[in-house]
């Protein structure tokens, strides 16, 4: 029985990022999980990716980001240029909001210096209920490289 716990707690670790293990936050109920950003180039957008989760019992919004090292973040639903940014992520209780390329992520807006592999940068993230939380984000080509 023991070792059933073990595998179960193993593939948990698992199913969230490997880095996430390495630097992750929690604000009041929002659990955030490994944050990183794709290499980009300076007069470029960029993109960035960070899990979060609603651990509480009331839904929560990300409803804003900003960073300097870009003039503004937009909150994108996918890659494409045509779909206009959206107004907040919601976050539901005890439902995960993953982020990845190609999917929903932050779009980094008029990039003022390349994001070079290895690089490390601050993100403010704001909630419609926590509040607010810097967090530092990676720069990889796929979480946890």
């Amino acid at each position: 029985m023991q070792r059933r716990g073990v595998i179960v707690g193993l593939a948990a670790a698992a199913a969230w990022p490997a880095a996430a293990r390495a630097h992750s936050y929690r604000l009041g109920d929002i659990a955030i999980g490994h944050a990183w950003a794709l290499p980009a180039q300076v007069s470029r957008d960029g993109q960035a990716f960070v899990p979060l989760v609603n651990d509480g019992k009331v839904a929560d919004e990300l409803v804003a980001a900003r960073s300097s090292v870009c003039g503004a973040i937009e909150l994108r639903r996918n890659n494409r240029y045509d779909d206009p940014p959206l107004s907040s992520f919601l976050l539901e209780p005890s439902k995960p909001l993953p982020m990845r390329p190609t999917a929903r992520h932050l779009r980094l807006m008029s990039l003022r210096d390349p994001l070079l592999l290895d690089q490390r940068f601050t993100i403010i993230l704001d909630f419609l209920n926590a509040g607010e939380m810097e967090v530092e984000f990676h720069v990889e080509n796929a979480p946890g490289d």
